[in-house]
């Protein structure tokens, strides 16, 4: 794959990501050529949302205060839509310089909502809106959903770029999770999963349909696997699933690469879900069956690149996990699957560079093994 090579001295980029509370806070790496940071907070750290459903959250006022100040020591930022609204609106206020921002909008609208509410009540203004219309943020867009809830807030489609979530950004932004991508089915797999080798797998947490999947699992010869966060989803009883907890993200992808098969049963949807395991098993070489919703829909080209069911239909489910079982070593299939990978793997490393490189930068094309 042909990857661009920063071609002066790097940016410090912050990224802000979930994985910031464990074992990455803090971590300083080098990838392509940018020189990258994980933050040591999160988006949870600065905001409290409460249960009751009028409650208005709570920003933490001392974590608000060292996001801040730590974000200050770089030249750019990677975050989630709720984290930017949140720092670079209260940046604004103070009168900060800009600095240059990379936008997922993996979660847009849906947290930020409180928090617009939140601000609204007290200045009198969106923050989503204000930010927006700061030429400095560049926003990835994973759906079709998004871009047009980012059109109607003002945002030109130059500042804006309609890119899937890729192995890419796993392999740049998580340097743990290497290992196991270029290892695949050669890596061992722990002991307590080895029982999903060759099986059938759910893996990964947002919007998983587990009732649909357990209904379909019911009509297959042998039981599904789930490898999910159990405190986010509520397990559904049944003698057809065999569940396991969270694990390390270079464990996930050895799992995805060993499974038989990958299914993402999805609830109806226009939110981010399902990418990034799509991904994983793009690129180590496994078959993906995925309910037909906006988020991945784009992404599988039914029968080409993996195989597309109906949301909410246990039998299409279960039809479409012996379709592919029937493919699982089709290498037509499986090299569509990772030729989309590849080919958005490429496009979102040249944006990152694009954006942070601004007018100063300089561009080089190399070639990156793998």
């Amino acid at each position: 794959m042909r990857v661009v090579v920063w071609a002066r001295e790097a940016m410090r980029i912050l990224l802000v990501t979930n994985e910031g509370r464990g074992r990455y806070a803090g971590r300083r790496f080098e990838w392509l050529g940018m020189d990258l940071t994980y933050s040591s907070f999160t988006f949870e750290a600065l905001v409290r949302f409460r249960d009751a459903p009028d409650a208005r959250p709570v920003i933490h006022r001392q974590a608000l205060e060292r996001a801040l100040e730590e974000l200050e020591a770089f030249d750019g930022v990677v975050a989630e839509e709720p984290e930017t609204v949140l720092l670079e609106y209260v940046r604004r206020r103070r009168g900060l310089a800009r600095k240059r921002w990379l936008v997922n909008t993996v979660q847009l609208f849906r947290r930020a909502g409180p928090l617009r509410e939140l601000i609204r009540a007290h200045y009198g203004e969106d923050p989503l809106a204000v930010v927006a219309a700061d030429p400095s943020l560049h926003w990835i867009v994973t759906t079709s959903a998004h871009r047009e809830q980012l059109t109607a807030l003002g945002v030109p489609d130059e500042r804006s770029s309609y890119i899937p979530t890729t192995s890419a950004i796993q392999t740049g932004f998580f340097p743990d999770s290497t290992p196991a991508f270029v290892a695949g089915r050669r890596a061992a797999l722990p002991q307590t999963l080895e029982s999903l080798r060759g099986q059938v797998l759910l893996a990964g947490t947002n919007h998983r349909d587990l009732p649909t999947l357990a209904r379909a699992a019911a009509l297959l010869p042998a039981p599904v696997h789930v490898l999910t966060d159990l405190e986010r989803n509520q397990r559904v009883e049944s003698p057809h699933l065999r569940y396991h907890g969270l694990v390390p993200l270079d464990t996930f992808i050895g799992a995805v690469a060993h499974a038989g098969v990958l299914v993402l049963p999805l609830l109806p949807t226009t939110e981010s879900c399902g990418q990034q395991t799509l991904a994983a098993a793009q690129r180590v070489g496994t078959l993906v069956v995925a309910s037909d919703v906006p988020a991945l829909r784009d992404y599988i080209e039914d029968g080409r690149s993996g195989f597309l069911v109906r949301p909410d239909d246990a039998e299409a489910l279960a039809l479409g996990i012996e379709r592919a079982l029937a493919h699982r070593d089709d290498e037509s299939i499986i090299a569509a699957g990772r030729a989309r990978d590849e080919r958005d793997a490429q496009r979102i490393i040249e944006l990152m560079h694009r954006v942070f490189a601004g007018d100063g930068g300089r561009l080089e094309s190399a070639r990156a093994s793998g």
